[in-house]
């Protein structure tokens, strides 16, 4: 699609690094513009009444946008007119603020979406699917737009269905081998797949390694070379060394055998990062068509009235994961860990566990589990998981959006800090306290293999091999009440 005032983006260089000390604060062209047209603009005689609070100043409403939106009315802009750009023809500060989100994902070129993940799966797919019928594997664990946009195109796509392996999160995968051999079937039928389909990470956690699917796809299919994996869930893993190497875009840029492959990769930016709701990102690397067509793709389907602010919290999202992004998921790392460890060692917590069923062999190897996705089994209780999710908020305020009839799915995103887990769990102790009172039913007791020690003073409550029942677990709810810590010490005997 070609611009039609004859301007291309700028090429530049990364952003700069400091040889010694603290890293550059990486630049935000985008945020920075929207930031001075809305400084420098004094009134639109073109549109949007509530910018710059014109139309409800006076209004009965005006605490109650100025609550729910605050300074964001304020910035809200339909100028395209410099300091800003023009969305579908970008050369100024939105060129160069998706310039730098593809060197921070290490794609060839990225696109903002204000839509969300649901129209940049479209865009993607318009610009992958170049004719009817073209031959599709899709994996059927897929978002519902990937379907609809499939549909819609007259692809001839074959499914791969995702088998469940564990009834209580309910997570499924793909086998690979049986992805390799239905692409080897086509191959050596004379009707090769075209396009593969993806969910590279789920909504309950299940992460494909792509690196290993593609090597070992590269070998069963020679002639399948486009992949579009939908990581809707996984902008953050991009920037972590122990989650970045399973990713799309990492995996044909660290491997020159996989540069044969074309690989689009969408991220619902706002489901991971610091971004606005809605704000979505479509990343390519490979067919150098492509980029034109992404191009002409969100000509066609996105909305003409592209939200600034979410644009601008794009650029922000970006720039805070180049400077902190390793810091954040180190750290949700670590919290999931304490949520796992702690539940698995408090007797204050017996009613629940984590769900942390052995990999089948048949996904060994190219999946495994998100480790900031815990799935809780909360079974030991006298309710279910949907209604303790229902208590959860109403009671306490703690939102959780994905049950099943056993367990709760929590997300350890970048936005949960020591506080909010500390919260988690003091309210799941309480809830387990209410629903467990003494006399209810026949106690059922438990024989410790640890050393449960409150500190201070230091003096063991329980030693292995002694039975841990209710009144244990009262008095172990009182000391730490009282501000006592407790440890739980594997015993390891000789």
């Amino acid at each position: 699609m070609s611009d039609p005032a004859g301007q291309r983006p700028p090429t530049q260089k990364s952003p700069t690094r400091n040889a010694y000390g603290p890293p550059a604060i990486p630049e935000t062209p985008l945020a920075d513009a929207l930031l001075a047209a809305a400084g420098s603009t004094r009134a639109s005689f073109h549109a949007l009444p509530v910018s710059r609070r014109g139309s409800i100043r006076d209004s009965a409403f005006a605490d109650a946008y100025d609550a729910l939106f605050g300074r964001g009315l304020f910035s809200e802009a339909t100028i395209t007119a410099p300091p800003l750009d023009s969305f579908f023809f970008p050369h100024r500060s939105l060129a160069r603020a998706e310039e730098l989100a593809a060197l921070a994902f290490g794609a060839t070129g990225t696109l903002f979406v204000t839509a969300g993940t649901t129209t940049a799966n479209l865009i993607a797919l318009e610009a992958l699917i170049t004719r009817p019928d073209v031959r599709v594997l899709a994996d059927k664990g897929t978002h519902q737009s990937i379907h609809f946009a499939l549909s819609d195109k007259h692809a001839a796509v074959n499914y791969i269905e995702p088998r469940v392996f564990c009834e209580h999160s309910e997570r499924a995968a793909l086998s690979l081998p049986a992805l390799l051999e239905q692409a080897a079937a086509a191959e050596r039928a004379g009707a090769p797949y075209e396009l593969l389909v993806l969910n590279g990470q789920s909504y309950d956690g299940v992460v494909y390694d792509i690196r290993a699917i593609l090597t070992a796809l590269a070998e069963a299919s020679p002639s399948l070379t486009t992949v579009f994996v939908d990581e809707a869930w996984g902008a953050w893993s991009y920037f972590h060394e122990t989650t970045r190497d399973r990713t799309a875009l990492h995996a044909r840029a660290a491997d020159p055998a996989l540069e044969r492959f074309t690989v689009v990769a969408t991220h619902s930016a706002h489901k991971s990062l610091s971004a606005l709701r809605q704000g979505s990102l479509i990343h390519f690397s490979g067919d150098p068509d492509l980029a034109e067509r992404l191009r002409l793709g969100r000509y066609r389907h996105h909305t003409t009235s592209p939200s600034y602010p979410i644009l601008a919290s794009l650029d922000l999202a970006r720039a805070q994961m180049d400077l902190e992004g390793r810091d954040l998921v180190e750290r949700s790392l670590r919290l999931a860990r304490r949520v796992s460890e702690t539940v698995a060692g408090d007797p204050a917590l017996s009613a629940f566990s984590v769900n942390a069923p052995a990999m089948p062999d048949a996904f060994a190897g190219h999946a495994a589990i998100d480790p900031t996705k815990l799935s809780l089994k909360v079974s030991g209780l006298p309710i279910d998981a949907p209604e303790l999710r229902e208590r959860l908020y109403s009671r306490h305020g703690l939102y959780v959006n994905r049950c099943t009839r056993t367990s709760l799915l929590l997300n350890l995103h970048i936005g949960i800090g020591e506080e909010e887990v500390e919260v988690l769990l003091d309210t799941l102790r309480a809830i387990q306290r209410e629903l467990s009172p003494a006399g209810e039913k026949p106690e059922e007791k438990r024989v410790s293999t640890s050393f449960i020690i409150p500190y201070p003073p230091g003096v063991p409550i329980i030693v292995p091999g002694e039975e841990i029942g209710g009144d244990t677990l009262r008095r172990i709810e009182a000391i730490r009440s009282a501000g006592a810590r407790i440890y739980t010490i594997e015993h390891r005997p000789r």
